[in-house]
């Protein structure tokens, strides 16, 4: 879904919500606006809650330059042009195409864009995927939650969306269980 102009969380939150109990899976980014959601969720390789502050107050400086040096008037290029193309696991072909056809260009404002202030999510679990996000499901540890860590790479819900759906359902159960 592309959203234009401000508040970007705040339309993304709202074209999300329904009025029935939710289960939220989010990835990467994804993972911020899940309290807005729904109060049970899964992360996957994703960003935790951080409500109130936007993702420059949390990211690594190199981190943050790298991105505000990416952005042209106020526009970053499609994510996988954030990395060379190597680092994209995904292998030529029809799943890597529609893949990178359907990856939109942000706003910068974005980033600078506080996450929503809401409830705490009340049962969660978090599939770490990848290194980048070791910092994330050590956190998701602290706070109590179900964490599983798997060696795969960051777009495995893509390239093996089989497995990925059973790791989803196994911390879907540690957390209802609970």
């Amino acid at each position: 879904m592309t959203v234009t102009g401000p508040p970007y969380r705040e339309k993304l939150i709202s074209a999300a919500t329904c009025d029935e109990p939710v289960i939220a899976v989010g990835h990467s980014g994804a993972g911020a606006l899940l309290p807005a959601i729904a109060d049970t969720a899964i992360f996957v390789d994703a960003l935790l809650p951080h409500p109130g502050q936007s993702w420059f107050d949390i990211a690594p400086p190199p981190a943050q330059a790298q991105l505000r040096g990416l952005a042209t008037e106020g526009e970053l290029p499609p994510w996988h042009e954030w990395f060379a193309p190597e680092d994209l696991p995904l292998p030529d072909g029809p799943l890597r195409t529609q893949f990178l056809a359907e990856i939109p260009r942000l706003p910068l404002a974005y980033f600078a864009e506080p996450a929503p202030v809401t409830p705490a999510i009340r049962q969660a679990a978090y599939i770490r995927l990848s290194e980048p996000y070791d910092t994330a499901a050590d956190h998701a540890e602290r706070l109590g939650w179900f964490v599983h860590r798997e060696n795969a790479h960051h777009l495995a819900i893509l390239t093996d969306p089989e497995q990925m759906a059973d790791l989803i359902m196994i911390g879907l159960a540690e957390i209802t269980l609970a």
